[in-house]
């Protein structure tokens, strides 16, 4: 095997157990996975923004003040810090087209959803029809179909607009919303799933579309934080 980040070679050791259960490869060498740094410890209950105590964030405290938006999300689980290394990963991923970075985080996004998959409808935050033709692919429809997880994308569309990455903080909380719900719910829970949470409008964008087309209860995923 090859590392999917530096392409160096990777020497396997194989067990009696790999005779008998599916072995889950890491697609990383060991100098490059220790480069992502994982979110552990004390953080954000709501975000999983990293804080020297568990608790709520201040962003999270004045998203809880706005009517529009306080009921919409319940929490963000985010699996690595957006350090360096996972902002070279996403890069390359989205902007330059290698498709099998999305299988990196196949494990990760596995082990999160298992327990949604009975009780939740798991859809990826979608792209707009300009960024779609522009990468050729949605970048989070990747990330799950690459780890064989099954998902809903018939829940929301994205009309076109300047991307939300080339935006200052203070632009993203301006503006209408850029989702729009294809279909009502009745209260069934959701799962968002995207590639990364920055000041998390555009999950809650979404998250508000959906409460208001008849969601149950909002969570979300994401790769970095």
């Amino acid at each position: 095997m090859r590392c999917l980040y530096c392409n160096g070679v990777m020497l396997e050791e194989i067990g009696w157990t790999d005779l008998f259960f599916k072995r889950v490869e890491d697609p990383f060498c060991d100098v490059c996975r220790a480069e992502l740094i994982r979110l552990e410890g004390p953080g954000c209950t709501v975000c999983s923004r990293g804080m020297e105590t568990e608790g709520i964030c201040s962003d999270c405290n004045s998203w809880a003040e706005d009517p529009v938006f306080q009921d919409a999300l319940i929490s963000n689980h985010s699996i690595y810090a957006y350090n360096p290394a996972l902002k070279e990963l996403i890069k390359r991923l989205k902007y330059n087209g290698d498709y099998a970075l999305a299988g990196c985080f196949r494990k990760e996004l596995t082990d999160l959803l298992k327990p949604f998959k009975k009780e939740a409808i798991l859809t990826p935050v979608p792209v707009s029809a300009d960024r779609l033709k522009e990468r050729g692919f949605n970048q989070t429809e990747a990330l799950l179909e690459c780890a064989g997880i099954k998902y809903e994308h018939l829940l929301l569309r994205r009309n076109g607009e300047a991307a939300q990455a080339k935006k200052l903080k203070r632009d993203r909380h301006r503006g209408e919303n850029p989702f729009a719900a294809i279909r009502a719910l009745d209260g069934e829970p959701v799962v968002l799933i995207d590639d990364l949470y920055t000041t998390g409008t555009t999950i809650r964008r979404a998250a508000q579309v959906l409460k208001e087309s008849g969601a149950g209860e909002i969570r979300s995923i994401t790769i970095g934080r």
